[in-house]
């Protein structure tokens, strides 16, 4: 009688077991001791002990599946190996279509594809980061060249306006003969100078004193202006330094013109003959 007692008393205890752990439960896991020493690995942040206590716990009781989920959080959050994540996310799914966690491990999954695709080259994602790094690097910099552009043409222009100031412009030479004063001789005739004295004698008899010309002194006349200005308007002028160029010199004196071309033909214009393939160092030109 005490046997049938006892023997009733140990299956009420199984039954009342496997109603609070039922398999495959997370209860049943968590009593695992190999899944508990997991547990305790990964407190002591020892994660490559926790994944081995893991496995063992799987391999003795293949219900243990949430250690699989646990394997694949800590290969893919703390490993940094989003392959053997996905593999034992998959696993779990596998073995626990309907866990109460499968959007949260869908979720994990995914972001294990993602990781896994930014460590490849030449990937789609990767390639659009660095296309959109590179795009807002060539915008500063195309930035950075127009302010220095800038800079520079308001420095050339400053050294232009001292070159051309401390240069004055090259007058054209002008050969002017002033005629000699007549010299009253004998008998008051006046003989050309520069003639044989025959030839003087003639030219005496044959113009008569008082038919030739009074000459008023001499004055040094005024230089001409440049011929090359005539009928131009001319602003400025430039003296032409060692890297001069036309479209250089229409960027410096006219920085906010929207067509250079049209300075250019202004300049050429101001100095005709110029030849503007061939400028010659310390030529004075006209700048209109």
């Amino acid at each position: 009688m005490k046997r049938l007692i006892l023997a009733t008393l140990l299956a009420s205890l199984v039954l009342t077991s496997c109603q609070q752990a039922p398999p495959g439960s997370d209860a049943e896991d968590e009593r695992n001791p190999f899944f508990r020493q997991a547990s305790k690995d990964v407190a002591d942040l020892n994660y490559p002990a926790a994944i081995k206590q893991f496995e063992k716990a799987v391999s003795l009781n293949p219900n243990v599946v949430k250690a699989y989920l646990q394997i694949g959080l800590l290969y893919g959050d703390k490993l940094g190996d989003p392959v053997s994540a996905i593999y034992f996310y998959q696993k779990y799914l596998e073995a626990r279509p309907n866990a109460s966690e499968r959007e949260e491990v869908l979720a994990a999954m995914e972001k294990a594809k993602i990781d896994f695709a930014l460590s490849l080259t030449n990937t789609g994602i990767q390639n659009a980061a660095e296309i959109a790094k590179i795009s807002k690097e060539n915008v500063d910099l195309k930035q950075q060249i127009t302010q220095l552009q800038g800079t520079l043409a308001a420095k050339e222009a400053q050294v232009s306006q001292a070159a051309g100031a401390a240069v004055p412009p090259k007058a054209t030479p002008v050969n002017t003969v002033v005629p000699a004063a007549p010299s009253s001789g004998s008998g008051g005739e006046k003989k050309p100078k520069g003639l044989p004295a025959k030839s003087q004698e003639t030219a005496a008899k044959a113009t008569p004193a008082a038919d030739l010309p009074s000459v008023p002194p001499a004055t040094p006349p005024a230089a001409p202006a440049d011929s090359s200005a005539v009928g131009q308007t001319v602003g400025k002028q430039h003296t032409i330094a060692k890297g001069d160029t036309l479209w250089k010199l229409a960027k410096t004196y006219y920085p906010a013109s929207l067509d250079l071309n049209e300075e250019i033909k202004k300049i050429k214009a101001a100095n005709p003959g110029m030849d503007d393939r061939n400028l010659k160092i310390g030529t004075v030109i006209n700048i209109p």
